[in-house]
């Protein structure tokens, strides 16, 4: 599909695992893509460098989506420069594997910070920028349907954000604009493996239908379907894509 030429995205922490493979099919289908990093500029180059090598129309800006002040001047230079955007993609996120005895206030407010400020922030910002019929998908995770193991908080911070998600599609309706969240089972990439031990991968992995992990690429399309005009009646949904794991 083709159907985003003209268009501006924003892909909120594009450069890497999810965020990547989701901005380069929305620009494979022709949108200007902004992409977002919020500390390694050095990956951010180069993932720019590799895909305006195959001829992809995407740019990379520093952005703690973490802080309004921020989130806010971005999404309004993103509009000054392109002159519309049309879709907001966001994924930043942080997961911390504790009892909730063991949190603590530290551990809570990274959480809330991480999963629930920074969507709220992007996705007030999306209400005051996105053009009619625009575009808005959160990524979070499918353990807000089924919480196995020590991931209470993570998945309460995650359960926030689906509930926004719900009362934003209400609100923005009436303009076309469709609001939607995806919820991967466990990844394959650098994010997951940063908050798992082998042993739980394993487990994991055992416990998939397929024999092995969620790749990038099999949430990438889930996302590309409800940024699509054929989407346009899907809104206010949480759409979980996990190979059937849970």
């Amino acid at each position: 599909m083709t159907d985003l030429t003209g268009r501006t995205a924003l892909v909120i922490g594009g450069t890497r695992n999810m965020g990547a493979a989701i901005a380069e099919r929305v620009a494979q289908r022709g949108a200007t893509v902004v992409v977002t990093y919020a500390g390694d500029e050095q990956a951010a180059k180069e993932a720019v460098a590799a895909w305006r090598e195959r001829g992809l129309d995407v740019e990379a800006v520093r952005s703690d989506a973490t802080r309004s002040v921020d989130v806010d001047a971005l999404f309004a230079d993103v509009v000054a420069r392109h002159g519309r955007l049309d879709v907001v993609v966001h994924l930043p996120g942080a997961v911390i594997k504790k009892p909730i005895v063991d949190f603590t206030d530290d551990d809570f407010d990274h959480l809330i910070n991480l999963n629930t400020r920074s969507a709220f922030n992007t996705l007030r910002a999306s209400a005051r920028h996105l053009s009619d019929n625009g575009r808005y998908v959160v990524l979070s995770t499918t353990l807000t349907a089924v919480m196995t193991g020590p991931y209470g908080v993570y998945s309460a911070s995650k359960a926030a954000v689906e509930r926004m998600v719900l009362a934003a599609a209400k609100e923005l309706g009436a303009r076309g604009i469709t609001v939607n969240a995806v919820a991967p089972g466990p990844i394959d990439d650098s994010f997951y493996h940063a908050a798992e031990t082998p042993e739980s991968t394993a487990a994991a992995t055992q416990h998939s239908p397929r024999g092995r992990l969620g790749h990038p690429e099999d949430v990438a399309p889930v996302v590309d379907f409800l940024l699509s005009a054929e989407a346009s009646w899907v809104s206010g949904q949480t759409v979980r894509a996990n190979g059937a794991m849970f």
